[in-house]
């Protein structure tokens, strides 16, 4: 059904209402046949009752679920706040400041729009999930990254971005990006791509990731 999905939001709530229609189109029409109790129900008034209650189910279904993916991908699209960092002077800092790419906030957005064009820079969403922060710590600018589709029963967009050193996922690609790459790549699409740059970890504020991808995966 993703058609249904990429239809407006007004064009979905009326296709579900009207699915709806032929349910109490047949229950009028053979109201005065079946009875007060439906003692005359025949079996193929009742297997087509059940059949047109199951569309007018889906379709709500399916209008409920697109909705969801709608907010969803509104809260990924929301910029996250990006704390002042104060100067580090830890080793750590040698290794990751000659690497750091300063990004305007569209560009760490990566608007897309019917394609997609590489490389380019998008910001790790749902980095305060799944132990991500950690991973995040664990990560060097430089790092490079594996950006691989694995979709879920929920969302089937969901694609993580992964440290080849390390091993662990620092978080996802936002939902609307994902759609995208989707769209241009096939199923269980690879990319590669590097750590850009790692923000906040200071003053208590949570770990953030910017990543450069650079083109699809070649194996080695």
């Amino acid at each position: 059904m993703m058609w249904f999905y990429k239809l407006k939001r007004t064009v979905r709530i009326i296709i579900a209402v009207v699915a709806w229609l032929p349910v109490f189109i047949f229950c009028g029409i053979i109201g005065s046949d079946i009875g007060e109790n439906a003692e005359n129900l025949q079996t193929w008034q009742a297997i087509v009752f059940l059949l047109l209650l199951a569309v007018g189910i889906a379709f709500t279904v399916f209008a409920v679920l697109a909705r969801k993916r709608e907010k969803q991908a509104e809260r990924d699209a929301q910029p996250a706040a990006v704390p002042e960092r104060k100067k580090d002077t830890s080793p750590a800092a040698d290794v990751r400041r000659p690497s750091v790419i300063t990004m305007s906030d569209a560009a760490i957005r990566a608007p897309v729009d019917g394609g997609i064009k590489l490389p380019m820079y998008t910001k790790a969403v749902g980095v305060t999930f799944d132990n991500c922060q950690s991973a995040i710590q664990k990560s060097n600018i430089g790092d490079a990254v594996l950006i691989k589709h694995k979709p879920t029963d929920e969302y089937e967009n969901s694609t993580d971005i992964i440290n080849a050193r390390t091993r662990q996922r620092i978080g996802r690609i936002n939902s609307d990006l994902a759609w995208s790459m989707l769209d241009a790549f096939d199923d269980d699409f690879i990319l590669d791509g590097v750590i850009a740059d790692i923000t906040g970890g200071s003053d208590g504020q949570n770990y953030g990731c910017n990543i450069k991808i650079t083109g699809e995966h070649t194996a080695e």
